[in-house]
C-alpha cells in the first residue's frame, strides 16, 4: 500500500513539472510570436488563459487517471456541490439587490418620506411610511401596510403623486 502511494505521489509530481513546464514553454513561444508578427496583446493573452486552462484540465485528467478515482462519484460530488453554490448565490443576490437598491433609493430620493406613490403597471398606490433596508413600506387609502422589495423599483415605473 505505501509503495502503491510512493509510486502515485511520484508520478503525481512528475506530471505537474511535466505540464506547467509544456505550458511554460508554449506561452513563451506564443510571446516570441505575438512579437515577431505584431499581433495585438490582447490576442496574446487569450492564447495563454486558454493555454492554462487546457494545461489545468489536462494536469487534472492526468492525475485522476493516476489516483484511479471513480469519475462518476467525482462527478456528482462537483455537481452537487455547484448546485448548492448555485443556489446561495441566489439567495445571497436578491439581499445585496434589496440592500443597495434601498441605499440608492434612500440617496438618489426618487420619492421621499410622505410622497404618494404608484407602482406601474400593478397600481399600487400609497403613501410612504419607511425605506428600509430591504423594501420600502407604503399606506394605501384603507391604511393597510404594503412591503415592496426595494429592487422593484427598479423594475417598475414610479410615479410620484402630488399632494393634495
Amino acid at each position: 500500500m505505501d509503495t502503491l502511494i510512493l509510486k502515485n505521489s511520484i508520478l503525481s509530481v512528475a506530471a505537474v513539472v511535466i505540464i506547467y513546464s509544456l505550458s511554460y514553454l508554449l506561452k513563451r513561444e506564443a510571446k516570441k510570436i505575438q512579437k515577431k508578427r505584431n499581433i495585438k496583446k490582447t490576442r496574446y493573452l487569450a492564447v495563454k488563459r486558454l493555454i492554462s486552462v487546457f494545461s489545468g484540465i489536462l494536469l487534472i485528467s492526468i492525475l485522476i487517471f493516476i489516483w484511479g478515482l471513480n469519475v462518476r462519484s467525482l462527478w456528482i460530488s462537483i455537481a452537487g456541490i455547484l448546485a448548492m453554490i448555485a443556489v446561495a448565490f441566489f439567495a445571497v443576490w436578491s439581499l445585496v439587490g434589496n440592500i443597495l437598491a434601498g441605499f440608492i433609493i434612500f440617496f438618489a430620493s426618487p420619492f421621499k418620506i410622505n410622497d404618494v406613490i404608484e407602482v406601474l403597471p400593478d397600481g399600487i398606490t400609497g403613501r410612504v411610511l419607511a425605506i428600509n433596508s430591504f423594501y420600502t413600506v407604503i399606506a394605501d387609502d384603507q391604511d393597510n401596510y404594503i412591503n415592496i422589495p426595494n429592487s422593484i423599483f427598479f423594475q417598475k415605473f414610479i410615479r410620484t403623486l402630488k399632494k393634495k
